[in-house]
């Protein structure tokens, strides 16, 4: 049996169960308790720290329903094997993506990692901005800023969300380190008291859904070209309780589709109807490549009944070391996101936030994306020509904008053979199956065209088309059968 070190603080402001649930997870964790160890009966840990035995049964109640222990009828609770240990091969491509995405590697065509060359970061402005603001602040720069973020910073962010119809003040936008981050901040805002239901794509963002197991319980609903279908939205509303909405309406990753109005608007129409919030995940709506910005969801919210909850990344825009992201908040939910963000990490940069405020008052973060914007337009056009012309693969959809291009494969190509020689011909790629929630095999890939030079999307799309056309990474009825 399992011996349980808890040591309990009667005096303090957290709750015995959650303190009780934390130990005994931190055991869990540290590898102390092992898979298939048996816990103490509630009435024995009851006894042990003179606590009434519905305590004990509250934290055992969320060790289950977060997957640390599993009850057995008759016999008690025993440790569960703990997945987030364990890495699936299929998910082994995500955690190889940040190498392509760190090192820079001649030999490697990245169609693999989204984010930008590091050729593409500001980095003359941003050491000028560095000297000047340590000039001007000097070490105060590097004390504890606002938890929140820096004021003249989220006031000049309002101004700026104000030109795109967000109408906001500045104590409802809330700094972060990151997008992960205000995911991090979200989950536990929704987890507090019981495990929440959120409702995705599929596919979706690979992190966020990373970030997201083991929390919540997974709704995934299919992506069409213009959004979800929401009479099959609605009815699983009907069917089950939904505390929040993830999804990336400009641009989405993988696939580039971008909700269309009218689904824009019934989604939130839906969200008063049945009381859930949604997290939009602004990250490429800046990346548009026709003449105009498409709208946010987070413009079409009611004001005083806001049920968005909008996130928007800077990290993507300028380099993604800067780890900055802003969030903004239904004035209801400030404190709580506050006091959550407080509990993750006490400030953020202070240091990138001035740089960031310097880069958008003076006109250099427009100036940028407009060079991105040309850039990236380019290489867009140029990765979708060629692709049309290789064999044995189809678009998914055309996006007029994003980072990504979603393409799926001949059903006579055995994606996981394609995926393999393309890395060993030089070509990264990431394999459909780290987009779905259930890893389910689906031979689709998504090629990120924002990294590689065109010369190296020329080379990259003949290594590939040789690939398709070759009896290598074809799959015969004949061989399976």
């Amino acid at each position: 049996m399992l011996k349980i070190s808890v040591n309990i603080d009667k005096n303090s402001k957290e709750t015995i169960y959650l303190q009780i649930y934390k130990n005994i997870k931190r055991q869990i964790l540290n590898g102390d308790a092992k898979k298939g160890d048996k816990l103490p009966s509630i009435r024995q840990v009851a006894i042990k720290l003179d606590i009434n035995q519905n305590t004990v049964i509250q934290s055992y109640k969320m060790l289950e329903e977060k997957g640390y222990i599993k009850k057995i009828s008759g016999k008690g609770c025993f440790v569960n094997s703990i997945s987030e240990f364990r890495v699936e091969d299929k998910e082994m491509p995500l955690i190889e993506s940040f190498k392509y995405g760190q090192f820079s590697d001649e030999n490697i065509i990245n169609f693999y990692n989204g984010t930008p060359h590091p050729s593409c970061f500001p980095i003359k402005k941003y050491n000028s901005l560095v000297n000047e603001i340590l000039k001007k602040y000097g070490g105060d720069i590097f004390q504890y800023q606002s938890v929140q973020g820096v004021d003249s910073l989220r006031e000049l962010l309002a101004e700026e969300f104000e030109k795109e119809d967000i109408f906001v003040k500045k104590e409802s936008i809330q700094i972060t380190s990151g997008t992960q981050q205000a995911l991090d901040i979200i989950i536990k805002l929704f987890a507090k008291k019981i495990k929440p239901t959120v409702a995705l794509s599929d596919p979706t963002y690979p992190n966020a859904l990373n970030i997201f197991k083991g929390w919540c319980n997974i709704k995934s609903l299919d992506i069409k070209n213009d959004g979800w279908d929401m009479d099959e939205f609605e009815k699983l509303l009907k069917e089950e309780r939904i505390d929040f909405v993830y999804e990336t309406v400009n641009f989405q990753n993988p696939t580039g589709v971008t909700w269309s109005l009218e689904k824009r608007k019934k989604l939130l129409e839906l969200s008063e109807k049945y009381n859930f919030y949604i997290v939009e995940d602004d990250s490429f709506s800046d990346f548009y490549y026709g003449s105009e910005k498409p709208k946010t969801l987070k413009s079409l919210d009611q004001t005083g009944k806001e049920r968005v909850i909008y996130i928007r990344t800077y990290s993507k825009i300028l380099m993604p070391g800067i780890g900055l992201a802003a969030m903004i908040v239904p004035e209801k939910l400030v404190q709580n996101i506050l006091l959550i963000k407080y509990g993750l990490d006490t400030t953020t940069s202070g240091l990138n936030q001035k740089i960031l405020e310097k880069f958008i008052s003076r006109g250099y973060l427009e100036e940028h994306l407009s060079k991105l914007r040309k850039e990236f337009k380019e290489k867009q056009i140029l990765s979708i020509e060629m692709l049309e012309k290789i064999p044995n693969l189809e678009i998914m959809h055309k996006p007029n904008g994003g980072f990504f291009i979603w393409i799926k494969l001949s059903e006579n190509i055995d994606g996981e053979k394609f995926y393999e020689k393309s890395k060993e011909k030089g070509v990264a790629l990431l394999p459909g199956a780290v987009f779905y929630n259930d890893k389910r095999d689906v031979c689709k890939i998504r090629l990120s065209f924002i990294s590689p030079s065109l010369e190296e999307i020329k080379i990259g799309m003949e290594i590939l088309k040789e690939l398709l056309l070759s009896s290598v990474v074809k799959d015969s009825k004949t061989s399976r059968d």
